[in-house]
């Protein structure tokens, strides 16, 4: 039984989405989660059917035929995803661990060329050749497994892609996106049984808390 996705991003973030004013970085993980999630693609077809609607209100009178047919593209933006899914069948699945994974449509190509796996313990992490400014990795957490107890030097995003994950504050399935800031300290893990895949965007290390510091040290360049 498929479990509801309840973690999202904000409707700011889907309107600096729909407007294109995101990183390119935080912009794949948000179109990645839209890719996984019903809710959130009718949130960006209705914000970009507004935006739309909004520009074609402000058009000045006697607007040409290079007016209305942009805001046509506009308006048909999301239908793109529709001729795109033949693609999703045919793209190659992540292999980790013996296990397959098939990604969705916004991290195909990325991830098909992702650096070579780093194994620490029951963790492994990719690198995926994205923009500057992030970070931006496939993790893979194997089941029963726990991510040293850590706080944040910036933003980090954490889509998702496979499994389940539990930390202090909740449960995250496949599609849940979690957001993470210097206020946030966590323990993320997987359960007995249940791996997990995910994309993480980091704007900066992550800071462990427990253990000693020069022990850490390593496994914080190991996540960065």
């Amino acid at each position: 039984m498929a479990h509801a996705i309840k973690f999202h991003p904000s409707m700011a973030l889907l309107e600096q989405f729909a407007e294109g004013t995101l990183s390119a970085d935080v912009a794949l993980a948000v179109s990645a989660h839209i890719d996984l999630c019903p809710h959130c693609q009718r949130l960006n077809r209705d914000i970009t059917a507004d935006m739309a609607s909004q520009l074609e209100k402000a058009a000045p009178t006697g607007s040409s035929t290079d007016w209305q047919d942009m805001i046509a593209a506009i308006v048909a933006q999301p239908q793109l995803a529709k001729t795109a899914q033949p693609e999703l069948a045919q793209a190659q699945p992540i292999r980790v661990n013996q296990r397959e994974f098939v990604m969705p449509r916004a991290l195909q190509r990325l991830a098909a060329e992702h650096g070579k796996w780093l194994q620490l313990g029951g963790i492994a992490t990719a690198k995926l050749p994205a923009g500057a400014g992030h970070h931006v990795s496939l993790l893979y957490i194997a089941d029963d497994t726990e991510v040293p107890q850590h706080t944040h030097l910036g933003l980090e995003m954490t889509l998702v892609l496979a499994g389940k994950i539990v930390d202090e504050n909740g449960e995250y399935v496949a599609g849940d996106l979690l957001i993470n800031s210097p206020d946030d300290t966590h323990t993320p893990r997987t359960l007995a049984g249940q791996d997990c895949l995910c994309l993480s965007v980091l704007s900066a290390p992550l800071q462990f808390k427990k253990g000693l510091t020069r022990l850490l040290n390593p496994l914080q360049q190991f996540f960065y």
